[in-house]
């Protein structure tokens, strides 16, 4: 009866069922695993990151190449334009240059008289800008040059008005075209006027 006695209470002693054991070793591999993969992650985040720099910054190198090869072209193009702008003169203009210099040189052409006369007719408040004769001979017994006058008018109605003046100069000057430019910053309107300048007829 004792020894019955003892077996139960020695049953009853080792029963380990209120406190169950418990197998950590899935959490910590749980816990190891996690640990791996966010290492990795962060790994392979920052590997992307510096091949989206280096990617960023060949992007950025072509294209800077690219606007220097730009650049290379448009001031080629620039150049060009300013050759085709001075593209030498035909034989007649040539010939007609060098007698209008030729003129000028022996004094039977005067650029003073030229100025002085060119004035006369500008508008008030509109300014001379350039005179360039383009030709002169005597063929017909008196002076004759071709004259471009390059001004700046207050408005766009002193191209007109001047025009008008240099048609009453009786026969000093004769104009032959013209050209109108559009405003500048200035307000100003700038103007082209070519004509045939005959200094013997304003001595009449």
């Amino acid at each position: 009866m004792i020894s019955r006695l003892f077996l139960q209470s020695m049953r009853t002693s080792l029963n380990l069922s209120s406190k169950p054991f418990a197998n950590h070793r899935l959490f910590w591999i749980a816990v190891v695993l996690v640990f791996f993969v966010s290492l990795w992650m962060g790994l392979w985040v920052n590997s992307e990151k510096g091949r989206v720099r280096a990617k960023a910054d060949e992007v950025e190198g072509l294209i800077k190449d690219q606007e220097g090869k730009v650049a290379e072209y448009t001031k080629e193009l620039e150049r060009r334009r300013k050759a085709e702008e001075q593209i030498a003169l035909k034989e007649e203009d040539a010939i007609q240059l060098a007698s209008a210099r030729q003129l000028i040189a022996s004094k039977a052409f005067y650029w003073n008289k030229l100025i002085s006369d060119i004035e006369l007719f500008v508008p008030k408040k509109a300014k001379l800008v350039s005179i360039q004769v383009a030709g002169a001979s005597t063929d017909t017994g008196s002076v004759v040059a071709q004259v471009e006058i390059k001004a700046l008018g207050q408005t766009s109605a002193q191209l007109t008005e001047m025009m008008e003046s240099l048609e009453k100069s009786g026969g000093l000057f004769v104009v032959r075209s013209f050209g109108q430019d559009a405003v500048i910053e200035t307000g100003e309107t700038p103007f082209t006027l070519r004509v045939t300048y005959v200094p013997n007829r304003g001595e009449d």
